[in-house]
């Protein structure tokens, strides 16, 4: 088992190793190890390490859209006069949810009762437009991600939206 562990730390590193070597002892243990147990030793074939390039994401509106206000004709009418903020997460922050759960929180909820609100993930909208000014988000992979909130009306027409919050999804840490 720990080998295993062992393995799974040099896959994780990535790139912070050069070379992971292979090789199997006169009792048939496969062992794993950076440095070659011999001069002629060859490094392992590894499989390719998960990644997330947000920046890859091309489906859905793009994060920074403007924000203006539509009016009934579908025309739009210039700068909105309510404009959401993301609270939480805050810029940058790492979350560790073994569950994969993260809560985004409006900071600055509109005065009136009208304001609807459709969280994004990467530029997904996650929901239909609701009047909480919270949402937790589920299944969120490991990476990093942006976040935005669109205040919509009634109709759901998007009225304005956030500026787009960036934050990282990383496992929980084990503490033995």
């Amino acid at each position: 088992m720990h080998k295993l562990t062992f393995l799974a730390l040099l896959l994780a590193a990535g790139t912070a190793i050069a070379d992971v070597y292979r090789w199997v002892d006169d009792k048939g243990v496969v062992h794993y190890a950076d440095k070659a147990p011999a001069p002629d030793a060859k490094p392992a074939t590894l499989p390719t390490v998960q990644t997330f390039d947000s920046h890859a994401l091309t489906a859905g509106q793009p994060l920074d859209a403007p924000t203006t206000t539509v009016n009934k004709d579908g025309d739009k009418a210039g700068k909105a006069s309510y404009q959401p903020r993301i609270g939480e997460p805050a810029a940058n922050d790492t979350i560790r949810d073994a569950e994969r759960k993260v809560t985004v929180v409006v900071a600055n909820p509109p005065g009136n009762q009208g304001t609807l609100f459709v969280y994004y993930l990467d530029g997904a909208a996650k929901n239909s437009p609701t009047q909480s000014t919270a949402y937790q988000l589920t299944e969120v992979d490991r990476g990093e991600h942006k976040v935005a909130v669109a205040a919509t009306d009634a109709n759901g027409h998007e009225l304005s939206r956030s500026e787009a919050v960036t934050f990282f999804m990383k496992p929980p840490t084990s503490k033995h």
